[in-house]
């Protein structure tokens, strides 16, 4: 009974945890305390917890993109805690990358039973819609998302990739501009605007604003692609070449669900043959 008290105290407080830069602690019981917090998308926690300790080691196989390894551990997880957050919340994301997206939309779906409060369930809801090709469905979620979380920028960019999808530019222009009057230097943003420049085939308009992106930071990895495509367009091979090497370094990330990595190996192999000549 003590463990199922903590558990609803768990879910009563998270949605508040991931919204401060710092995260949020809280008791689980009178000697522990814990605190969750993001990696991505990826969720962890702190504190010593068994459960806590579990979705840990899951999180971290996640990271090194071992998502069948970690899939495996959550659901076993899930067996002893099926009301711990996280490793439903991880489970789904693991589904998404494992391609089995029905799984990872019943996960999601019952994340959002636990905590309805986190918008982050709506993006990864959204999501999975977008990889069904239902647009529609999608966007609403992603509203839902931002309803909840008005100042998260990822979904503004989000809602505007959907228009950019249906060719509705100025749509598109219109939510990355709205991120961009939040955080004028906000990489996504720019991103958007660029990606733009390059439907409308203004590639030299599309590097330029590409250029002024700082990557220091947490970016869309398609960066690499739209810098590259945009450079071979300008029969720039060498600085194509650059970022297709630069965007094979992240072989986990989303971008890849949806476009084949031999295909972008081939493509910096044409590059090279290029600049050779």
């Amino acid at each position: 009974m003590g463990r199922i008290i903590s558990v609803i105290l768990f879910l009563a407080v998270f949605a508040h945890a991931l919204y401060g830069e710092e995260p949020y602690v809280y008791n689980i019981t009178e000697k522990a305390k814990a605190s969750i917090y993001s990696k991505g998308d990826v969720l962890l926690c702190s504190g010593g917890d068994m459960a806590g300790d579990m979705n840990n080691k899951a999180a971290s196989l996640m990271l090194e993109g071992k998502w069948e390894e970690a899939s495996l551990l959550l659901e076993r997880g899930l067996e002893q805690e099926p009301l711990f957050f996280p490793f439903r919340y991880n489970l789904g994301l693991c589904y998404i990358y494992l391609n089995k997206l029905d799984q990872a939309m019943v996960n999601f779906q019952k994340c959002q039973y636990l905590v309805p409060e986190y918008y982050k369930i709506y993006l990864q809801i959204g999501y999975v819609y977008l990889r069904k090709n239902n647009e529609n469905e999608a966007i609403q979620y992603y509203r839902k998302a931002l309803k909840l979380h008005p100042r998260d920028l990822n979904t503004y960019v989000l809602m505007g990739d959907i228009h950019l999808r249906r060719r509705q530019l100025n749509l598109a222009r219109k939510y990355y501009e709205k991120a961009l009057s939040q955080n004028p230097k906000f990489q996504n943003g720019i991103l958007g605007l660029a990606k733009i420049h390059f439907i409308n085939e203004e590639y030299l308009k599309a590097i330029n604003l590409l250029k002024s992106v700082d990557l220091s930071g947490d970016y869309d990895k398609s960066f690499h692609y739209y810098y590259a495509e945009s450079a071979f367009k300008m029969r720039d091979y060498q600085t194509a070449a650059r970022e297709y090497e630069a965007l094979l370094q992240f072989k986990n990330d989303r971008f890849f669900l949806e476009n084949s990595i031999l295909l972008i190996k081939h493509k910096l192999e044409l590059s090279l043959r290029f600049t050779e000549r």
